[in-house]
């Protein structure tokens, strides 16, 4: 059986982290989900250069996030799935699979329960 090297690096757990606490931070203050995402990719691009050329509208525009009505688990689970997308799609494409359900089990023990955020 071939096993693959993880492509997951520190930086990669570094953004990850940053984005999650900005979240957090956003949600704890009040902020609407949407607004919230939005400020956190907005709020780490002096932090994480990957996503300096990043229009946070457009990327939420593009997502499954235009849904209007999600049960409150789907708010949880969709920002983790972002935060992935960010990940592997703008900072570390080199990620496979592998990496991104790694990556998700590490975004999900940074966020916040859902039962902490502010609604």
């Amino acid at each position: 059986m071939k096993t693959s090297t993880s492509k997951i690096r520190v930086a990669d757990k570094r953004a990850a982290r940053l984005l999650c606490q900005a979240f957090n931070d956003a949600m704890r203050s009040g902020a609407e989900y949407k607004a919230a995402l939005v400020k956190m990719m907005d709020g780490q691009k002096s932090l994480i250069p990957e996503l300096r050329p990043l229009d946070s509208k457009s990327v939420l525009a593009a997502s499954n996030l235009q849904v209007n009505v999600m049960f409150p688990n789907e708010f949880r689970k969709n920002a983790i799935q972002m935060i992935t997308f960010l990940l592997y799609k703008h900072i570390n494409p080199n990620l496979g699979g592998a990496d991104r359900f790694i990556l998700e089990a590490f975004i999900d023990e940074q966020l916040l329960p859902l039962k902490e955020w502010v609604q």
